[in-house]
């Protein structure tokens, strides 16, 4: 594009502006990017689930669509294993690729937890923030009790590395009392899958394809909530088409007292 001779030194000095102006938003998001925290509330739903339970496909799709339509909310599918060996006439049984016994303890635990709504052990079952259950197919009452706001108790911070940037620092930060409350408490890892579509061969789902979101196939701690030393940790970042989250939670047996997607 040319400029007449006369307007070459203002449109100069206004694209030195703009110039400017856009380096200044892009370092802003930028920075934004690379360093978040997880915020002053919890919103995470936890979805436990089974490829061979006929009920689970709707609360499946409805995790999804909640996933979809709310940029803000954490979720977590746990395929739980007490299905596995279920035989369903001659469709006989299948074994969920994605399920693990730890998951199914996980689901027990909650229900010694004492959760309020629909507590028990039961596909599908969806636990909102560690404190409150619902029919993971029900979206009245996993909307109204996703609505229930509950502040966190710390807040978690990630960044990348600055040596490895497939390394990702992640800390823990919370005020002297509410540190020495729940000291010891457990600081975990989640990994997930996005997302994975699954031909089901056997049991009461047989020759469906089902699609699932955010599939745990990894949990692991990465330490305590300290009264006094510094709360700081060095994980792998996601590959490609997998997540994770960190919670600050006892077990399944407390609510979930904060959480960070990651990255």
């Amino acid at each position: 594009m040319k400029f007449c001779s006369h307007d070459r030194t203002p449109m100069t000095g206004l694209r030195g502006a703009l110039t400017l102006l856009t380096m200044l938003l892009l370092v802003s998001t930028a920075a934004t990017a690379a360093s978040t925290s997880s915020g002053k509330s919890v919103k995470l739903i936890e979805l436990f689930t089974s490829h061979g339970c006929s009920s689970c496909p709707p609360a499946d799709e409805l995790l999804g669509e909640l996933l979809d339509n709310d940029p803000e909310l954490l979720a977590l599918e746990f395929h739980v294993d007490y299905w596995n060996s279920l035989v369903h006439g001659s469709a006989g049984n299948f074994v969920d690729p994605f399920s693990s016994s730890k998951y199914s303890m996980r689901q027990r635990e909650y229900s010694v937890a004492k959760l309020s709504g629909r507590p028990g052990v039961y596909t599908p079952q969806a636990v909102v923030n560690g404190v409150i259950a619902a029919v993971g197919s029900n979206r009245r009452h996993i909307s109204k009790a996703l609505k229930i706001e509950r502040a966190a108790a710390f807040e978690i911070h990630q960044e990348p590395s600055a040596s490895d940037p497939s390394l990702l620092n992640i800390s823990v930060t919370g005020d002297q009392q509410q540190r020495q409350a729940l000291a010891g408490t457990d600081i975990t890892l989640v990994r997930y899958i996005d997302s994975a579509l699954t031909e089901i061969t056997g049991g009461e789902n047989r020759n469906l394809e089902l699609v699932n979101h955010h599939i745990v196939f990894e949990v692991m701690q990465l330490g305590q909530i300290s009264s006094g030393s510094d709360m700081v940790y060095t994980i792998s970042a996601p590959d490609d088409g997998e997540g994770c989250v960190v919670l600050i939670q006892e077990g399944a047996l407390t609510p979930v007292y904060a959480a960070l997607e990651c990255p």
